[in-house]
């Protein structure tokens, strides 16, 4: 059986570690416009790319929530979309994962 609480704590630690990383992406895309037009055009190529990185972050974090939401309703290892068991070895690679690997 899988310890469900182990499994629990280790999301926590990683939404906790996402949350911080979106953080620091809004405020680093919140900073003021540079006056240099080379600098800036830098900056605009930098502001793209952590905008994709925040997407995935958030991507991450929405999962990371519903795993957890899964584990709080007593359905962690269930497949949210067909109800069959999750291999435990899916779980052991990605504990976020909330479908079997039929339906992913």
């Amino acid at each position: 059986m899988t310890d469900v609480s182990k499994i629990k704590r280790q999301l926590q630690t990683e939404l906790d570690e996402l949350n911080k990383r979106a953080q620091s992406i809004d405020d680093d895309l919140g900073e003021p416009a540079d006056d240099d037009w080379e600098e800036e055009a830098v900056e605009a190529a930098g502001d793209e790319v952590l905008e994709e990185v925040g997407e995935v972050t958030l991507e991450e974090i929405a999962q990371i929530k519903h795993a957890l939401a899964q584990i709080e309703a007593g359905r962690y290892g269930i497949c949210s979309k067909c109800g069959d068991v999750i291999a435990k070895a899916r779980l052991a690679a990605l504990p976020s994962a909330t479908e079997c690997i039929k339906c992913a």
